[in-house]
C-alpha cells in the first residue's frame, strides 16, 4: 500500500476528535498543501486518499458509492456522522441490513478490525442459529401469517 510508510498522526487525531468543527480536516489539507507540487513523486497522503476513493467509488452508481462512503465512516469514525446506522440507511433509502452488510464487507476486505457498534461474532452466530431454528420450527417472522379481522 502506498501509505504504509506514512504516519497518520494528524488523521488519527482528526478521527479521535469527534465534533472538532473541521479542525482535523484542515490539518490534513494543510499537510497536503505544505508539499510542493513540483516534487517528482506525488504526495504519500494524497496518493493514499486517491487510492481510498478509487476503492470506494462504484463507477456510474452514485447510490452505491454513497453507501460505501457512509459504510466506511461507520467503520472508522461513527461519531462523526452523528447518525445511527438505521437513520443513515433511511436517509440513503436503504435497509439497515444492507448498510450493515456493506460496512462489514468493507471492514473485512480492508482489514480494519471490529467496529464498536457491531455485534460480536459469537453473538452473530448465536442469533443466526436461533433464526434458523425458528425457521425450521415454523415460527420465523417470515412464516407467521397475521390474522386479519374482517371489516364490518
Amino acid at each position: 500500500m502506498p501509505w504504509a510508510d506514512y504516519s497518520f498522526s494528524s488523521a488519527q487525531q482528526a478521527v479521535e476528535q469527534a465534533g472538532d468543527e473541521g479542525r482535523g480536516v484542515d490539518r490534513l489539507f494543510s499537510e497536503l498543501d505544505g508539499e510542493s507540487p513540483d516534487q517528482e513523486k506525488p504526495s504519500i497522503l494524497g496518493t493514499a486518499l486517491l487510492e481510498t476513493l478509487r476503492k470506494l467509488v462504484v463507477p456510474g452508481n452514485a447510490k452505491a458509492t454513497a453507501q460505501r462512503f457512509v459504510g466506511l465512516c461507520l467503520v472508522l469514525c461513527p461519531d462523526v456522522l452523528r447518525l445511527t446506522q438505521t437513520k443513515a440507511a433511511q436517509q440513503l433509502r436503504l435497509t439497515r441490513a444492507s448498510l450493515s452488510k456493506t460496512t462489514i464487507q468493507l471492514a473485512e476486505s480492508w482489514k480494519l478490525g471490529h467496529s464498536r457498534w457491531r455485534k460480536s461474532e459469537s453473538s452473530r452466530l448465536k442469533y443466526s442459529q436461533s433464526q434458523r431454528q425458528a425457521y425450521h420450527q415454523g415460527r420465523h417472522a417470515s412464516q407467521v401469517r397475521k390474522q386479519r379481522k374482517a371489516r364490518t
